[in-house]
């Protein structure tokens, strides 16, 4: 009997007591709110992380977007024109070049290069230009006709001396150009055809409330390329002799080179924060060498 009352007041006494219980429960509210606050600050990491790789990615695409057709420009008559607050300039663009045979009534016949057709395709035609020979540079003859097969290729192959020549299955064309390149221009002389091309910042139709970069071809709609860009995204100028770039564009003959200043922001704020991510790219694209 005495046994069996012991044996119960030991199972009577097992367990944990209030005090035991509460100090359990504050130590699991720490290391609770201790885990929590790990993953929301590694939450908050990677979202930064991404909404910066995203503004940095915007960045870039944009920068090779324009160096490929900014890298083709002129050093004369290259730019055509740019807005007062440097967020817009238009530039003649090259996209084939050839030679220059002959000029007869009215017209000039020219033998190019051969070219990929997705160029061509691409490609919508503004005008030619032709270098000087005493100059060295090119002069822009802006044209709305488009160059037309020519009717006498002998312009070229028997009267000029010079042939057309096939690179990879693809050949060149002797073409007839309007209006006439002047006759005393040598023959052989390079001769290039362009597209108009204006880059401009202005307001996202893709992100309302920020700004894009747009894209327009020979005056036309213009394209949305990327965005968002913050407002301070813009271009820079370089003239004769800089070796910085220079906010107040000098004339559009002396523009020898563009910086862009490819300030990009995200799309929304990143967690934990009250402000916009922002990064900013600049690049420096000098057209050609300057000639004396």
């Amino acid at each position: 009997m005495k046994k069996s009352l012991r044996s119960r007041s030991r199972r009577a006494r097992a367990g944990f007591s209030l005090a035991e219980l509460l100090v359990a429960v504050v130590l699991l509210g720490i290391v609770g709110g201790a885990l929590t606050r790990l993953v929301v600050d590694q939450m908050r990491f990677f979202d930064n992380v991404q909404v910066g790789r995203s503004t940095r990615s915007a960045a870039r695409n944009s920068m090779n977007v324009m160096l490929s057709e900014l890298r083709m420009v002129q050093d004369s008559g290259g730019v055509t024109a740019i807005a007062a607050d440097n967020k817009s300039i238009t530039v003649n663009v090259p996209y084939r070049f050839g030679a220059f045979c002959g000029t007869a009534g009215g017209l000039s016949t020219v033998s190019m290069l051969p070219v990929d057709s997705a160029t061509l395709a691409l490609a919508s035609y503004a005008g030619y230009g032709y270098r000087a020979r005493l100059s060295g540079r090119y002069v822009t003859v802006a044209s709305a006709t488009a160059p037309a097969a020519s009717a006498s290729a002998t312009t070229c192959t028997t009267t000029a001396g010079i042939n057309t020549i096939t690179i990879n299955g693809r050949t060149g064309q002797v073409l007839d150009i309007t209006p006439a390149i002047p006759a005393t221009t040598t023959q052989g002389s390079a001769v290039m055809f362009y597209q108009s091309v204006t880059y401009s910042f202005q307001n996202s139709t893709l992100f309302p409330g920020k700004i894009g970069l747009f894209r327009s071809v020979n005056g036309g709609t213009a394209e949305e390329l990327m965005a968002p860009f913050a407002t301070s995204a813009r271009f820079r100028y370089f003239q004769d002799g800089d070796d910085t770039s220079r906010t107040t564009a000098p004339a559009l003959s002396d523009i020898r080179g563009v910086a862009m200043v490819l300030t990009t922001e995200g799309a929304r704020k990143p967690a934990g924060r009250t402000s916009y991510a922002q990064t900013r790219m600049m690049t420096a694209i000098f057209f050609k060498n300057t000639r004396q």
